[in-house]
């Protein structure tokens, strides 16, 4: 008869997690994964409003740039008023990073103009809107991940 030893040079000991040990692993896995996932969403969620915020202020520029060289505001039409397109082709150069937002422009006079992002429906901003006035006015609304209501 072979003694214990011999089996154990001849056949060795393999080393590997016991099933108690995998499953408390992927346990603490899961225990994070759960708190992280809602702080990453939040964070992403927040870095989108600072994008559409970004955006406004680069529209508001081209506004002001045209008032500078011609002393009044450009006035739009309504079709440019309501679409995104709309605007993109009346300032060339300019264009949103935001696919989840809808840029439009509320109101546009040679003395006044008021523009707005508004969250599209399928989108997690889909009560948010975000407004710039001439006379940089401020406006964060129903935007649930920016409970501050801060602009940049």
């Amino acid at each position: 008869m072979k003694s214990v030893t011999s089996m154990r040079v001849r056949f060795g000991f393999q080393r590997a997690f016991t099933l108690i040990e995998l499953m408390i692993t992927v346990a603490i896995v899961a225990i994070l994964a759960a708190i992280a996932f809602p702080a990453y969403s939040s964070y992403v969620a927040k870095s989108e409003i600072r994008s559409v915020q970004a955006d406004l202020l680069a529209l508001s520029l081209n506004f002001e740039n045209r008032y500078q060289r011609t002393l009044v505001y450009p006035t739009l039409t309504s079709e440019q008023k309501a679409n995104k397109a709309g605007i993109q082709g009346y300032f060339t150069g300019w264009t949103s990073s935001a696919s989840n937002f809808e840029f439009k422009v509320e109101d546009s006079t040679s003395s006044t103009y008021k523009i707005s992002a508004v969250g599209v429906s399928s989108s997690r901003q889909k009560d948010c809107t975000i407004s710039l006035t001439h006379r940089n006015e401020r406006e964060v609304s129903g935007c649930k991940y920016n409970p501050g209501s801060s602009w940049l």
